[in-house]
């Protein structure tokens, strides 16, 4: 990728010139346009789709204030606008009027863009472009081989899951050593034999488990998401202070807010103060949501999570799941495991692992 600036031909004529002209010359443009291209090895340009989004919201920065002496003359007959530049100091146009490109609006179209040639004949380009947002859950030629039989497992795992987006990652529902071995991986309980799991750009092997499932990932499995003995705000208060983090507000409010936010308790007889055992399935699954949102993640993982309710109730627990992913202070990625074609089809992205 090279960076153009627009650039006039000048004359290679010897031609006088006056300190007047030298000095226009000299100066900054008015405008100028920014606009990166792609070229491929052989050094021509390319017209793929990320061209023309990147020229499209290419910044027009204004370089120029509206001079209140424009046009007026000293007593020598010079414009009084050449004179000042002479003296002003280096700081003196910092009422500039400059115009700043939205970098954020840029990076999503980019990013758009790119992930739809990933599948096309510009995949190679795609996937090098320094432009490549890193993916919140990458997988990269992973395998997982029995420590006793050395029989692999799981063989050359690659996917990728990207932030602000669900997933659904399909699984065998007759083979449950893989399924439960591709929880182990992406939730950090294992290593794998070979290959690299990272979320952005951290490794899972140079992270912690508190650094991993304390501050980054939310897990949602049936047999460890709710602690039993413990009522629905004790169950969020206990998972906050397990993570290690320092929260600005009291974790007691917060996960009142939680519960509140997943509309624990809608249309049922639980509250705050009512034991995990004790709740009907729609509200172990909100529960189950706000504990995972406790400590703030960046990506969720959840596991059967709807595997006890009707279809009705599976709908709206999945809506719930999915609306996590944007909210006004992050954007998350949202990862289902599971063996059902019915629940994968909610999904936007499916990654077949059968």
């Amino acid at each position: 990728m090279t960076e153009h600036h627009d650039s006039k031909d000048t004359d290679s004529k010897d031609t006088p010139t006056t300190p007047q002209e030298n000095a226009s010359e000299n100066a900054a443009p008015d405008t100028f346009d920014y606009v990166v291209d792609y070229w491929d090895d052989e050094g021509s340009a390319s017209n793929d789709s990320s061209d023309a989004v990147i020229e499209a919201l290419s910044a027009t920065v204004d370089a120029n204030a509206t001079d209140p002496t424009d046009g007026d003359t000293d007593a020598d007959g010079e414009p009084a606008a050449d004179k000042s530049r002479e003296t002003a100091p280096a700081h003196s146009n910092e009422n500039a009027q400059v115009t700043v490109p939205d970098v954020v609006q840029v990076a999503d179209h980019l990013d758009s863009s790119l992930q739809a040639e990933e599948d096309g004949e510009d995949a190679a380009l795609a996937g090098s472009s320094i432009f490549r947002a890193y993916p919140m859950l990458s997988l990269h030629d992973v395998t997982v081989s029995d420590p006793k039989t050395k029989e692999h497992i799981w063989q050359h795992l690659t996917f990728r899951c990207e932030a602000g987006e669900c997933y659904a990652i399909m699984v065998d529902a007759h083979d449950t050593r893989r399924h439960a071995t591709l929880l182990a991986l992406i939730g950090g309980f294992i290593a794998p034999s070979s290959g690299e799991i990272m979320t952005k750009t951290t490794p899972y092997e140079d992270m912690d488990a508190e650094q991993l499932r304390g501050h980054r990932l939310g897990m949602i499995t049936p047999q460890f998401s709710l602690r039993g003995d413990l009522n629905a705000v004790e169950n969020l208060t206990y998972v906050m202070n397990a993570s290690g983090q320092t929260f600005m507000k009291p974790v007691k409010g917060l996960a009142q807010d939680l519960l509140v936010r997943t509309r624990f308790g809608e249309n049922t007889k639980a509250d705050e103060s009512t034991l995990a055992d004790e709740l009907d399935p729609v509200d172990a699954a909100r529960l189950s949501i706000a504990r995972a949102l406790a400590i703030d993640p960046d990506y969720i993982i959840a596991d059967n999570l709807t595997v006890n309710l009707n279809e009705t109730d599976t709908k709206q627990v999945l809506n719930l799941l999915k609306a996590q992913v944007s909210t006004p202070d992050k954007q998350r990625t949202v990862i289902v495991v599971t063996a059902s074609e019915q629940i994968a089809k909610q999904f936007d992205n499916i990654i077949d692992l059968r």
